[in-house]
């Protein structure tokens, strides 16, 4: 029946006409009971031919008018108007979010604020199990008070039928005189799974939030074709251009479209309830961490770190996005959020540009060279940058993030993101960990166990640090520039743990403050982060403020991630990532197999196993594992395939060695700041002795026949890398350690053979490590490489 103004529908008077769309008309009309005004949405004829359909629209209406959320319209309830359908809604004032972005982008506060109001709307609804399925800048209203309303909630998936569900869900409401347009506006906001016609879920609604924000701050679609079809192929297969984003926009925001427009709807973010982190100015200050902030010099005032963790298990591809917060005290009940990213292919080496923009890392595809790969962070396509091929060791950005330096072919490199233009710094041989740039073109790396310096445009490798051979010095490393350009964080490693620290130097070598000592069994990396924070991984990540104007660190260590690996990097913006070590026991199986190859059986248990060695009278293994965490000294029973703990101390032991009677074990072991030797009874009882005390760290690696050397590793002294293979002496009263091979190269892996008169180990002498086997146990009776395509 034609309604018109005046037609009563139940006790309400119509007024006017709102819209009129693929779902019904929209109608003003007046409560005459409630004396208020409201919105009718009076349903299509063919409607009422269906009672099923009409008895689920009334069950779902009722959980639909449950949702009593400021910002989500409210359902009245509902009527029936000859033989159609009536749902009766709040009627809201204002105009559309479709109609206020004819005006262009919205400013970045007042999108946020918008922004914040849809997320708590759709949390509201996820929780009562309530999809929208037509989320889009027409069903979204902003009242004259600036409250924002979300309009039409539920109701495409309340009124489709069971077999065309997800079709009918994409259908508008119709705001203006062109249906094609309104359709093709409501297909700009459709997942990719929606696209396909799959079933959605809530992260359907996630999607098109997403696609809302970027339309908020763009004042442009997301996803824009000329027609359907064109529209259809950019969600399914294109990428949001995140350049068009104004430049205030922090990189917190990026990140959340690029979390909630991932076309992998298991990849994309989960829970709506995690937008509101990124979207809250406690956790995110926009101003603060604006990419146009990044170019500016960090200040060293009071402030707050924003982290972003990138996390993941250590032979995985997809790494996980964790956002932390750290204060002035412990951040014991910041929130946090994951999602993934994921760089194909990925091996090793993570550096996020310092605005925050890009991630590059070393990957590996299959049938290609190991090389710099570059992602942005706001969006999925990875590139290869041309002529970074065979790619070693770690990658450097540039302050102003346009180029990387790496090391490729023995010569340090600077290339060009943009061209891919190369140019070669300078030939480097024994580079150590860690480098740095600062913005008067000074990069810091390291080289031969100092830290040396050299243009950023090319020229002569100059030494800025010299080891202390009084204070055993054997290593500086891990450098980071301050603000200042001038002073830089590093450590310095010693054979004297006293001696050990992480220090602050400076170009001109007039500084040397030892910050504080190394703790742990390892250190991984160290940087220094804006606005005024001195970060540093081993075992574990923390962040402690550090006042860059009196070069001194300022109240306690705050946790910021546990059980990290050496991949992590942290960008000017706040951002943060980190890749965790695996927490996952690898499936290692100790297998049997003959002399042909053939796989004869098993032993034991899968378990995280290091070195393997068969007891004399081959009836035990011995084998160093991880369990707990900590890796240790075990003995498997080969008869009965039990496995027995040896090794109990809290430091992590490891290559274990038998005594030719089978009586003993030695081993290397973490405890006491080092690495040294120590034996016990292969039994599992007794005492833990230590083998040989001094200041050195070695490693046991085999046990002469007649009882009387221990060959082991021994690492060079200060200011050399590498080993070399000595022996220890046990006939005497005192054990006495000689060398049995020094030089300049490595020699290590030693093995004594059966008969006892030859020793075979790994050398690089001859510039690749090849297999040599030498006289034994005097050295000058003869020597010979057996090698000649490597071997380790």
């Amino acid at each position: 029946m034609p309604i018109t103004p005046g037609t009563r529908i139940g006790p309400y008077e119509v007024t006017s006409q709102l819209g009129e769309g693929a779902m019904g008309v929209v109608l003003r009309a007046h409560d005459t009971k409630l004396l208020r005004d409201v919105a009718l949405k009076v349903l299509p004829e063919h409607f009422a031919a269906d009672p099923d359909r009409l008895s689920r629209l009334q069950r779902e209406a009722q959980v639909l008018a449950s949702l009593n959320h400021p910002n989500i319209a409210h359902i009245y309830g509902l009527e029936q108007i000859g033989s159609a359908g009536c749902i009766v809604m709040e009627l809201v004032e204002g105009e559309t979010l479709a109609e206020k972005l004819r005006n262009g982008p919205i400013p970045l506060d007042e999108a946020l604020e918008i922004a914040k109001q849809i997320a708590d709307a759709l949390a509201a609804a996820h929780e009562r199990g309530i999809v929208h399925r037509d989320l889009k800048p027409a069903n979204i209203k902003l009242t004259p008070n600036g409250t924002v309303k979300v309009l039409d909630f539920g109701l495409a998936k309340s009124l489709g039928n069971r077999s065309a569900e997800t079709a009918l869900s994409t259908m508008p409401t119709k705001i203006d005189s062109s249906v094609a347009g309104a359709v093709a506006g409501t297909v700009a906001y459709m997942s990719p799974e929606q696209a396909r016609g799959k079933e959605v879920d809530a992260r359907t609604d996630i999607w098109a939030f997403g696609c809302v924000l970027y339309e908020l701050l763009t004042g442009r679609r997301a996803f824009h074709g000329d027609t359907f079809t064109d529209t259809l192929a950019k969600i399914v297969s294109g990428q949001p251009d995140l350049d068009l984003l104004p430049p205030a926009v922090p990189s917190s925001i990026r990140l959340l479209l690029a979390a909630t427009l991932n076309k992998s709807i298991q990849q994309r973010l989960q829970h709506i309830g995690d937008m509101r982190l990124f979207l809250d100015e406690k956790f995110f200050p926009a101003a603060a961490t604006s990419t146009a902030a990044a170019e500016a010099e960090p200040r060293s005032t009071p402030g707050k770190l924003l982290v972003a963790g990138l996390a993941g298990a250590a032979l995985a591809a997809a790494l996980v996005l964790a956002v932390l917060y750290i204060r002035s005290a412990p951040p014991t009940s910041a929130p946090a959020m994951r999602f993934e990213l994921v760089l194909p292919n990925y091996q090793t080496g993570i550096a996020i540009a310092p605005d925050g923009q890009h991630i590059a890392y070393i990957a590996r595809p299959e049938d290609d060279n190991r090389a710099v790969w570059i992602r942005p962070v706001g969006g999925e396509a990875a590139q290869k940058l041309a002529g970074t091929d065979r790619v070693a060791g770690g990658l450097l950005w540039s302050p102003d993030s346009r180029y990387i330096v790496f090391i490729a072919d023995g010569k340090l490199k600077k290339i060009d993101i943009a061209t891919s233009a190369i140019q070669v710094l300078s030939d480097v041989t024994n580079v150590g960990p860690g480098a740095t740039w600062n913005r008067e073109g000074t990069i810091l790396f390291v080289q031969k166990n100092a830290i040396v310096r050299i243009s950023d445009s090319g020229g002569t490798v100059m030494s800025v640090t010299s080891l202390d051979e009084g204070r055993k010095e054997s290593i500086h490393a891990i450098p980071s520039f301050l603000p200042d350009g001038n002073h830089f964080f590093y450590a310095i490693g010693s054979t004297v743990p006293e001696n050990r620290g992480i220090f602050v130097g400076s170009l001109d070598g007039k500084t040397k403050n030892r910050l504080l000592p190394i703790f742990g069994n390892r250190l991984n990396a160290l940087t220094y982060a804006p606005p005024g924070y001195l970060l540093l991984a081993g075992d574990s990540l923390t962040a402690q403020r550090f006042d860059t104007s009196s070069l001194t660190l300022q109240g306690s260590a705050m946790p910021v991630a546990e059980g990290i690996d050496a991949a992590w990097s942290v960008s000017n913006t706040g951002l943060l990532f980190y890749r965790k070590a695996s927490t996952t026991i690898p499936n290692k199986q100790l297998t049997w197999f003959d002399r042909s190859g053939k796989q004869l059986g098993q032993l034991g248990e899968p378990a995280n196993y290091g070195d393997v060695e068969f007891s004399p009278n081959g009836d035990r293994v011995a084998v160093d594992a991880i369990t707990d965490n900590n890796r240790d000294v075990w003995m498997i029973d080969i008869a009965r395939g039990v496995r027995s703990r040896i090794t109990f101390d809290a430091a992590p032991d490891w290559t274990p060695v038998w005594s030719p009677d089978g009586k003993r074990i030695a081993f290397a072991s973490g405890r006491n700041n080092g690495t040294h030797m120590y034996q016990k009874s292969s039994t599992g009882i007794g005492n833990e002795d230590l083998v040989l005390k001094n200041s050195s760290s070695e490693v046991p690696v085999s046990w002469s026949h007649d009882a009387r050397y221990i060959v082991f590793s021994r690492f060079k002294p200060s200011g050399q890398s590498g080993v070399d293979t000595w022996l220890l002496d046990l006939s005497g009263a005192e054990p006495k350690a000689s060398p049995f091979m020094e030089s300049p190269f490595d020699k290590a892996q030693a093995r004594i053979s059966p008969d006892g008169r030859w020793l075979a180990y790994a050398t690089n002498d001859s510039g690749t490590y090849q297999i040599v086997v030498q006289s034994f146990p005097d050295s000058t009776a003869g020597k010979w490489q057996i090698t000649a395509q490597g071997g380790i």
